[in-house]
């Protein structure tokens, strides 16, 4: 289903940062790469701060408290959901990775929103983007995401996982796409440098 949302996020949400990957391809830990004055985790956390979340986690070795380190390395972002699940209570996480600097605060209101009068939809995200989302955790995503963890890894995606829980895409307009830029490698970060 796509739907087009402008509305508030009218209930309570955590935020998580995906931020445990080994940054093979930029060649450098991206959640420690200079974004505007800092390291791009605390922007990202910032962000999701901004956007409304009540806390803000980081999945990944970042030394801060609000940190989860992954319990099952090696599941790339399926690994950070799979902790989640496992060391926090039900409700709704707005998921986002360490490396969309250009991601908004406005993106991710509407993100978080789009579940909050939705309650039959398990997970929220972009037209043809797997993060940022909006997750609903529940019994029915822990065991979607539990059974995916088990999974060959060409099957653990997180389109498998999208593709086994109620979703919502909600439409990106043309002036937004560029919000939603992954940083991957070199040239990828010097793209969305200002």
């Amino acid at each position: 289903m796509t739907a087009m949302r402008t509305a508030e996020p009218a209930a309570a949400f955590d935020g998580v940062v995906l931020a445990g990957g080994r940054s093979s391809r930029m060649g450098t830990d991206k959640a420690a790469l200079p974004w505007r004055g800092r390291p791009l985790l605390q922007h990202m956390r910032g962000l999701l701060e901004q956007a409304g979340a009540q806390r803000v986690l980081a999945c990944g070795p970042d030394p801060d408290a609000q940190s989860l380190p992954d319990l099952q390395p090696g599941l790339g972002p399926l690994g950070g959901l799979l902790t989640l699940t496992q060391t926090q209570a039900d409700g709704r996480y707005l998921v986002v990775p360490v490396d969309m600097p250009l991601l908004t605060t406005g993106l991710l209101r509407r993100l978080a929103g789009a579940l909050a009068d939705a309650e039959e939809i398990s997970c929220a995200m972009f037209a043809g983007h797997v993060l940022p989302l909006c997750l609903r955790l529940d019994e029915t995503t822990r065991a979607a995401i539990g059974e995916l963890a088990g999974q060959a890894p060409r099957m653990r995606s997180l389109h498998a996982l999208h593709a086994r829980l109620r979703s919502m895409e909600l439409a990106v307009a043309d002036d937004e796409r560029r919000c939603l830029a992954n940083c991957n490698t070199p040239e990828e970060w010097e793209e969305v440098q200002p």
